[in-house]
């Protein structure tokens, strides 16, 4: 009989921590690197080098960079998310809340994603668009809850919930102007002003 330990089959080896925390780098790095200099002009070999991995172990995760990015902006805007609902969800006033959140938002100043997402377009599938599009709902949703929730509160005017939380993350996109920030005072001084600016029009009458 033949005692011999059979070999085992080429294949990947078992997920864990450390496998896990090298997955979430590199995500975490090619979404910021995307979102600061666009999609075309970032490579695999870049994303790697930054990421302080092999090339090789990027394409262990991702099958290609359009799976890359999808997945990475997918968490992106997961991470935005969950920590616009921290801020949103504190028993503080509503205006002071928009504050925190625009104040979030300047401190992480990147290019327009619609602009991103049109270069990005010619190289992804329709399923990754959509993947996208559908975790991005969610930090509009968010907005739209609290929102809804001010009205019933009588903390603001009753108004389509939907148009403020698309105006209200439309007002903190000016967080890529950065000659303009550093012009109105500083990202806080420019906090309070676009939310003094944004609440005149939604302020109990």
């Amino acid at each position: 009989m033949n005692s011999e330990i059979p070999k085992k089959k080429p294949g990947r080896p078992k997920i864990t921590i450390e496998n896990n925390e090298t997955r979430e780098q590199i995500l975490q790095t090619a979404a910021n690197l995307f979102m600061t200099y666009g999609y075309e002009t970032v490579s695999m070999e870049q994303l790697a080098e930054a990421s302080d991995v092999t090339k090789a172990s990027v394409y262990y995760y991702f099958k290609n960079k359009a799976n890359l990015f999808t997945i990475a902006v997918s968490s992106m805007f997961q991470r935005i998310t969950k920590r616009t609902e921290q801020l949103l969800h504190s028993p503080k006033g509503l205006k002071y809340r928009l504050y925190e959140v625009t104040l979030d938002h300047l401190k992480r100043p990147h290019i327009d994603f619609e602009t991103l997402l049109q270069e990005a377009a010619p190289s992804l599938t329709e399923d990754y668009i959509h993947e996208i599009r559908e975790v991005e709902k969610k930090v509009y949703q968010s907005l739209e809850n609290i929102f809804k929730q001010a009205m019933e509160n009588g903390e603001i005017v009753r108004t389509n919930s939907v148009l403020l939380a698309h105006a209200f993350s439309t007002v903190t996109m000016i967080r890529n102007k950065k000659e303009l920030i550093i012009e109105l005072g500083g990202t806080e001084k420019t906090a309070q002003s676009l939310v003094e600016l944004f609440w005149v029009g939604i302020g109990p009458k």
